[in-house]
């Protein structure tokens, strides 16, 4: 087990993305392939760029689970070493099939809930994986504009090989990033699904491996998830399992988790609990632990919700 670290700060400039084209909307994959491993230096860019300030744990903090991203900007990061050991003991998992059952609706379950009567934030609760084909898929479609103000456009992608529906993830990401608590904040911008590759935001789900590997070179310990460049790269074992300190609550989670994400891509860096029994900030680690907050996925929970 690894022990304390110092608190680290990374800068790194990067180019910011553009705006795509409008499609038409459908329901079926693009194939597309992305690199597995990205150099990442520290590099100086002329033109327009953004900040990257990466944190590691204070002196004293646990390390049984790895530390969270940090970003601020659209830039990639990641945790500290110790992945073997960190995943086995964080994620329970099963030495016989390689994964864990944590958040695998069973059989019996799904008979009695038919998919319609699941929520979205709640659907394709699989098992827990290491690895998947390695190949990504961009989500093809376009969605309606949600919400007003200035236009950021976001494209879905899912590795190919992964437990559960893609469509399942398309449509929990459209329904977090539309709602008025999301980064819209009720009129400050308006958020609409494309495919283009000139997207201003990427979300993907990809398996543990894949996420180590797109977030290198900062660790991310096959556990935690992180941003990079305009991509907020999710881990599917945290998607379908969530964290124990949430209490089983998945859809808040899953709601923190793409807001969290989203939100280093847009700049926003980390922040802590702001007092005992307040709502945790959306950039706060809420992965690693609550400080003392309750759980909160919303970047604006005083908004109303939509109707």
């Amino acid at each position: 087990m690894l022990g304390p670290s110092p608190a680290v700060e990374r800068w790194i400039f990067v180019p910011t993305s553009a705006s795509p084209t409008g499609r038409p909307r459908a329901r079926h994959r693009r194939r597309s392939r992305y690199p597995l491993g990205l150099a990442l230096g520290l590099c100086l860019v002329s033109g327009s760029s953004a900040v990257l300030m990466v944190s590691a744990p204070e002196p004293g903090h646990d390390l049984v689970s790895p530390t969270e991203t940090s970003a601020s900007g659209p830039v990639g990061d990641g945790g500290p070493d110790g992945a073997s050991e960190q995943r086995t003991s964080a994620e329970g998992q099963d030495s016989a099939s390689g994964t864990s059952d944590r958040g695998r609706v069973s059989p019996t379950d799904r008979d009695e809930a038919s998919e319609e009567e699941v929520p979205v934030l709640l659907r394709s609760v699989e098992k827990e994986v290491d690895s998947a084909d390695g190949e990504l898929s961009v989500m093809k479609g376009e969605g309606e504009v949600m919400g007003e103000g200035p236009l950021t456009t976001f494209a879905v992608e899912v590795e190919d090989g992964l437990p559960g529906k893609a469509e399942d993830f398309v449509d929990a990401v459209e329904e977090i990033l539309g709602d008025p608590r999301s980064w819209g904040d009720d009129g400050e911008r308006s958020m609409q699904r494309v495919d283009g590759d000139d997207a201003d935001i990427r979300v993907l789900l990809a398996a543990p491996d894949t996420v180590d590997r797109l977030c290198a070179p900062l660790n991310t310990n096959g556990y935690v998830s992180c941003a990079n460049g305009n991509r907020a790269i999710i881990n599917q074992n945290r998607w379908v399992s969530g964290v124990p300190h949430f209490d089983d609550d998945l859809e808040t989670y899953r709601i923190y988790l793409i807001n969290h994400e989203v939100g280093h891509t847009l700049g926003h860096g980390h922040v802590h609990c702001p007092g005992e029994g307040e709502p945790a900030p959306v950039m706060q680690q809420q992965t690693l632990d609550l400080q003392g907050c309750e759980p909160n996925g919303w970047a604006h929970p005083d908004n109303d919700p939509e109707d």
